[in-house]
């Protein structure tokens, strides 16, 4: 997780003509590092929009990158275009109300975020350690929001199967889907390139120790998901898009309607992820230099020696 601090900003538009605020608005960030900040960000954003641009609120805050998405992601339904949303004023409350929200959340979570990233190299010592209440609890929110996260991921893909058909019978909404022919990056190989020039490899290569193991969740025969841990209405959002994508034909009016449970799909997604990625976090700060807990997870770390090129 990416703990790089920085300014989160709210930009809104003026018609210069009428001095009518319109109801857009960018959600954007500029990071400490980068020696800025919304004000300057805001003149970039200026050239070229013939309405005139206003910062109506900043927020400071570390990980800023994680709560950006967080919150690009949670108000999907808003989205207009890249990072501009359409707000009622009561929305924009709403939305600089989370971000205050995630801001409070990831500062109390942060030293065990810190730790967790220390730990990953620290050996384990070939011990593990007893479940109590605390383990139990993190164990299962990891398994519930995976669960989650599986059937948010697989609902999505299905609907971009649906898409696909969408863009071939030409039924599909300006601004809801488009396909992109990519090429794949050329990969160095490095195995390859070893065994083919040897001598080559190992003057340009080095040697070095890593500690290096992976943490795994172990998911008991009789476990099953406790859906409590997201409301009702999420729940409903998942279930209802599934249902929809089941019984959906190709028009426009299905289309539409099937983007807007997508972009809600979307927003429990995020939820989910948060929620698992901080439950993972405080499983293993609580398995601390052991090998793991028995019955829930384990997370042996070992030394090793890596050969890569200089």
């Amino acid at each position: 997780m990416k703990l790089t601090p920085g300014q989160l900003y709210f930009i809104n538009e003026q018609d210069i003509k009428t001095g009518v605020r319109t109801a857009y608005y960018k959600i954007g960030i500029v990071r400490d590092a980068e020696g800025r900040d919304s004000k300057d960000r805001l003149l970039e954003h200026q050239t070229g929009n013939p309405r005139k641009l206003c910062v109506v609120e900043t927020l400071n805050m570390p990980a800023v990158e994680y709560i950006e998405t967080n919150l690009h992601y949670l108000f999907a339904r808003n989205r207009v275009m890249g990072e501009w949303m359409e707000f009622t004023p009561q929305e924009l409350q709403s939305a600089i109300a989370k971000a205050d929200e995630l801001k409070a959340e990831m500062e109390s979570n942060l030293a065990d975020i810190k730790k967790a990233e220390e730990l990953k190299n620290v050996a384990s010592n070939g011990s593990k350690l007893a479940p109590n209440h605390d383990s139990e609890y993190w164990h299962d929110q990891v398994l519930t929001f995976r669960e989650v996260i599986n059937t948010c991921n697989d609902a999505l893909a299905k609907y971009n199967d649906y898409l696909y058909v969408a863009i071939e019978k030409g039924v599909v909404a300006p601004g809801v889907a488009k396909v992109q022919q990519r090429t794949a990056p050329k990969k160095f190989d490095e195995k390859l390139f070893a065994a083919k020039y040897p001598d080559l490899y190992a003057k340009y290569s080095d040697t070095k120790s890593e500690i290096k193991g992976s943490f795994r969740i172990t998911t008991p025969k009789d476990w099953s998901a406790d859906i409590s841990a997201l409301g009702t209405e999420q729940v409903e959002l998942v279930t209802d898009f599934m249902d929809m994508l089941g019984d959906a034909d190709h028009s426009l009016d299905t289309g539409f309607e099937l983007h807007e449970k997508h972009l809600a799909v979307l927003e429990v997604l995020q939820y989910a992820e948060w929620r698992e990625e901080i439950a993972g976090i405080k499983l293993r700060v609580l398995i601390g230099d052991t090998d793991g807990i028995e019955g829930l997870c384990s997370w042996k770390r070992e030394t090793k020696f890596v050969v890569t090129l200089k």
